[in-house]
């Protein structure tokens, strides 16, 4: 059975993972800001109710905070790279 030349190779995923990784990225910020949306919505129509208004608050705490940890897990990688000269942010598996 003949091999195609487009077949994918194992070799290939490094690219594979990075490729997911930078729709991921922004994938977060955006999730982020609908969420922070959803909040503010669940506050504005929550008609005075302390219950509605405390879940919006909630949902736009977590989402702030989510957005928050992502930021920091990036600058972390970003500081191992500076500190020790390995690019940590690339993938390379060499297989």
């Amino acid at each position: 059975m003949a091999v195609a030349d487009d077949a994918p190779l194992l070799s290939d995923l490094p690219i594979y993972i990075g490729n997911v990784l930078q729709a991921v990225i922004p994938l977060i910020g955006i999730i982020s800001f609908i969420m922070i949306l959803v909040g503010g919505f669940t506050i504005l129509t929550g008609s005075g109710n302390p219950e509605n208004i405390k879940k919006g608050g909630q949902t736009i705490t977590l989402a702030v905070v989510g957005l928050a940890l992502a930021i920091i897990s990036w600058l972390i990688l970003l500081l191992v790279k500076n500190l020790t000269g390995v690019d940590v942010t690339q993938f390379d598996l060499s297989f």
